[in-house]
């Protein structure tokens, strides 16, 4: 029996040898609530931005007054810009917080302003966006934390606001990761964020560089729309227009008096040489500050992309100094167990046939 035992035993070390696995640390993974609130966060953005974008649309295309339909241009550039800046951070939590922030602000705001500092008539269609989206927020929040965390990130935010009142109609960014830490440290709480495993850290950099690329698009085509519309809002156009208009009646008249009076005839053709002298050089004014002005705005729009580009190569670079950071740190641990793995597979490939053949030799001898 003996003998069959260590048969035994030997046979499962050796199947066992044929098992080992070496796997590499790929850091601590999120805990499953701060990767469920993450994802819903950076979906709610999504909502917004595409709520925003709607409503904004459908002032433009009903403001009575051009000055309307450039303010909703301008609302749904900075606000979606604002939000992608607050879904994208690191932290959860914060970008949560940031989020509901900004909507909190909006919904104020708007409530505060007065139709005509706002969208004209088409005001209540930004309103009822505004409020919408803040009780989403609020919903989100209590949804996806728990009960104690929830309270505490509802009255940060409310400290926070009353803290920092919203300017204009509240659609500017706001960072609260030190007002956050600090809000948690004053309670007495301590908390560590995690970056999460390497699997995890490169679906959040492609997240972020997907959300930034696709808003940097929105906001270049958004931008293409506003020079439109401010191009036509021209004081000189404007005035080149009437003097078109004026310029026709003339002409109406002077076909009249040429008919029935054509002595007048040569006066009222000096007259003209004067009136188109003046058109000419007005289209000429025209022409040379409309070019001025898409010239600055070319500008403007290059400066804005290189900034942008400038902000995400630089997360890029800070999550890989991170990345290899922390690849770099599971090395030893990874080492070590890799040792301990070589002597156990040497103690069991020497140890157990030296064993073996010492029972198997006392065995014969008796």
């Amino acid at each position: 029996m003996l003998l069959h035992a260590a048969a035994l035993l030997a046979a499962l070390a050796l199947a066992g040898c044929s098992l080992l696995k070496v796997a590499v640390s790929t850091g601590d993974p999120l805990p499953r609530e701060a990767m469920n609130l993450r994802v819903t966060t950076r979906g709610f953005y999504y909502d917004l931005s595409s709520e925003v974008a709607a409503a904004a649309d459908s002032i433009a295309a009903s403001a009575p007054d051009l000055p309307a339909r450039i303010r909703a241009v301008r609302w749904k550039i900075r606000a979606t810009r604002a939000a992608v800046t607050a879904a994208m951070q690191g932290i959860p939590e914060v970008a949560l917080a940031d989020l509901w922030i900004l909507c909190r602000r909006m919904d104020e705001g708007f409530a505060a302003l007065p139709d005509s500092l706002l969208f004209g008539p088409s005001s209540d269609v930004a309103r009822t966006v505004a409020a919408r989206l803040d009780r989403r927020a609020e919903r989100l929040a209590r949804e996806g934390l728990s009960a104690e965390r929830y309270a505490l990130l509802a009255d940060f935010v409310g400290a926070y606001l009353r803290e920092h009142p919203v300017r204009d109609e509240g659609t500017e960014a706001a960072n609260t990761t030190l007002a956050w830490m600090e809000y948690l440290r004053a309670r007495g709480i301590e908390d560590r964020y995690a970056t999460g495993s390497i699997a995890e850290v490169i679906a959040d950099v492609n997240d972020r560089l997907s959300g930034q690329t696709q808003q940097l698009s929105n906001s270049i085509g958004w931008s293409k729309e506003l020079l439109e519309m401010q191009l036509h809002a021209d004081s000189t156009a404007v005035r080149l227009g009437a003097q078109l208009d004026s310029l026709d009646r003339r002409f109406e008249r002077l076909a009249l008096v040429a008919e029935r009076l054509p002595e007048l005839s040569s006066a009222m053709v000096e007259g003209l040489g004067g009136e188109l002298a003046q058109l000419l050089a007005a289209l000429d004014r025209t022409v040379h500050g409309t070019f001025a002005d898409v010239s600055r705005e070319r500008e403007a729009m290059q400066r804005y992309v290189t900034g942008e580009r400038e902000a995400l190569v630089a997360q890029l670079r800070t999550t890989a100094e991170e990345l290899v950071r922390q690849s770099f740190e599971a090395v030893p641990g990874l080492v070590g167990r890799l040792l301990l793995y070589v002597v156990l597979a040497i103690g069991v490939l020497v140890g157990v046939p030296f064993a073996l053949g010492f029972v198997l030799g006392r065995k014969l001898r008796r």
